[in-house]
């Protein structure tokens, strides 16, 4: 059993090899290359103090399934689309209710200088975005979708720059 525990330890599995990457990506990376790509603009978010209705109002004008909720400059919960179809189904007016009162936790958050192993990994327990912290206290959000749209483009971009780690993946033993 102890053996099986370490499978689930990042440091172990990136101390060993297992999740290292041949070309080493960042999370800033890969938000720098979704804004090249004109994918990114500005966050979107809630108040807690805005009702439940207008939240959903948002999230269906900016096609977005959650919305980080901020009081001032920190991210303080989050409110997904499923919580407020149960909510509607439930039979609550949502013109009443307050997002404070029904938020979840706030998105993880990660400095720009994590690896995409590390995105990765907290993508797929259960989050279903996570915030990197950009320069000047700045948050940007990263998903699954903005990984597979960026991360192979960057993989190529480097791999080319920087011939070291070309087949560096047959190099292992």
């Amino acid at each position: 059993m102890r053996y099986l525990s370490k499978v689930y330890n990042d440091e172990w599995m990136r101390e060993r090899g297992y999740v290292e990457s041949s070309v080493p990506i960042t999370a800033a990376e890969v938000v720098n290359a979704k804004r090249q790509s004109g994918k990114v603009r500005e966050l979107v978010i809630a108040r807690p103090y805005q009702t439940v209705f207008h939240a959903l109002k948002t999230m269906q004008e900016q096609d977005i399934s959650q919305i980080p909720v901020f009081e001032e400059t920190l991210p303080i919960g989050t409110i997904y689309e499923d919580q407020i179809l149960t909510l509607a189904l439930q039979g609550k007016d949502l013109r009443k209710l307050v997002v404070r009162e029904v938020m979840s936790k706030p998105l993880p958050r990660i400095p720009g200088s994590s690896p995409v192993e590390r995105v990765t990994y907290m993508l797929s327990h259960e989050n279903p975005a996570v915030f990197v912290e950009m320069d000047e206290a700045k948050f940007e959000i990263l998903t699954k979708y903005d990984l597979m749209s960026t991360v192979a483009g960057l993989m190529e971009q480097n791999a080319s720059r920087n011939p070291h780690t070309r087949g560096a993946e047959h190099r292992k033993n």
